[in-house]
């Protein structure tokens, strides 16, 4: 077996090795693009250190008791190249093996940036999903690649995958107090353990059924939440221990066994909620905390409706509406994904609300019962087909514009 493959399943408490003693300017290997980032400041990345690992799916540390110690595998930073404030990182799939790939293929990532000129400091965290060829363990593990699991479709090429790289927006700031002097050990002293957890009710989906119009009853509305179904929710980091800020983001695939459709509902403004559970953790070097964060590892099963105490949009143009439709149910299956900037709703426990962001398919939909009183529908961006929110309007709509 290769010295990479023997290094790759080695797991337990994890080393920041990689974040002390490898600068990376230039890639490498030829590794497949995992994901791709931006710093918001203007420092050159080219003497930073990086410390790349792989964390273990839900179905592993779904019933992980506080206190323990989590087991993350750490990859080699060959991959990581960067330009300027920007980094890039490619992963072989090789070198990850499958008990670090969960559901549909998800494995998620987490990236350090520390660099010792500025003395500054980031945490981020990305899945990517793992598409192409066969197990890690053939002969054919060169074909697999990394795309972005919110890019249309489940099973992209190797070769279209390489654009659809996910890009994150990291926080490079101010190392936390003794960061340095706690990476100076050159023998393995940093340990992540689960802090905590927290359940956070979250927006995965929206609708806007129409008002009577011409007719005597509004328009209806619903959505469905299946089995396998995926959501991204954003994920959090402090480096004081109070002032969180979001840091990268974790796809959950919903594997709890349940299925879930809304009843037709009539409300102008309705947000359909999803129960999420999120883990805290601390990580800390030789008995220097360098971060907390929060992350989201499984949908708990609960599920709820809001009425939004709101006027519904209004997003009647002829160049992103469809009148005159006829009777029947129809029903978004595809088109850009949906996303919520504050969808998580976990400020009374943070300080701030996390972002949502889910993909349209069969198993996650939403649906309109159209009739000849409620005959239009409206994009926010586009036609309905295309675009990531939809808006029901009554017959005859096209009349007012």
């Amino acid at each position: 077996m290769p010295a990479r493959k023997l290094a790759a399943l080695a797991l337990g408490t994890v080393a920041v090795a990689g974040l002390v003693n490898v600068p990376v300017s230039q890639a490498a290997t030829g590794d497949p693009v995992a994901f791709t980032g931006t710093v918001d400041t203007q420092i050159p990345l080219d003497r930073a250190r990086f410390t790349l690992r792989a964390d273990l799916p839900a179905t592993e540390t779904a019933d992980l008791t506080d206190g323990a110690k989590v087991d993350m595998l750490k990859l080699p930073t060959t991959g990581i190249s960067t330009t300027g404030n920007s980094f890039t990182v490619a992963v072989a799939p090789a070198d990850v093996p499958d008990r670090y790939v969960g559901s549909n293929g998800l494995v998620s990532l987490e990236l350090e940036i520390y660099d010792p000129q500025t003395d500054s400091y980031a945490w981020t965290t990305q899945s990517v999903r793992l598409v192409g060829g066969e197990p890690a363990a053939t002969r054919f593990a060169t074909a697999r690649s990394w795309t972005d699991p919110l890019a249309s479709g489940r099973t992209p090429t190797a070769r279209s995958a390489a654009s659809r790289a996910p890009e994150v927006k990291v926080h490079l700031g101010k190392a936390p107090k003794g960061l340095k002097a706690a990476l100076l050990p050159r023998t393995d002293t940093c340990t992540i353990t689960k802090t905590g957890q927290n359940d956070a009710w979250a927006t995965i989906g929206e609708s806007f059924p129409a008002a009577p119009g011409f007719g005597t009853k509004r328009g209806t509305a619903w959505m469905t939440h299946r089995n396998g179904s995926e959501v991204t929710f954003g994920a959090a980091i402090t480096t004081d221990g109070t002032k969180w800020s979001a840091s990268g983001s974790a796809s959950v695939a919903n594997t709890k066994g349940f299925d879930f459709q809304w009843d037709p509902d009539t409300n102008p403004n309705i947000a359909y909620r999803t129960e999420v559970r999120y883990f805290k953790y601390t990580y800390d070097c030789g008995g220097v905390i360098i971060n907390r964060r929060l992350k989201a590892v499984s949908e708990t099963g609960g599920v709820k409706t809001i009425h939004v105490d709101a006027n519904p949009p209004h997003w009647l143009s002829r160049a992103n509406c469809t009148f005159d439709m006829p009777a029947g149910t129809w029903t978004k299956t595809t088109g850009k994904t949906y996303s919520n900037s504050g969808g998580v709703k976990i400020s009374s426990v943070i300080g701030i609300d996390l972002s949502t962001s889910r993909n349209y398919t069969t198993g996650s939909t939403l649906s309109y019962k159209m009739d000849a009183g409620h005959d239009s529908l409206c994009g926010n961006t586009d036609k309905p087909g295309y675009a990531p929110k939809v808006q029901q309007y009554y017959n005859r709509i096209q009349e007012e514009l």
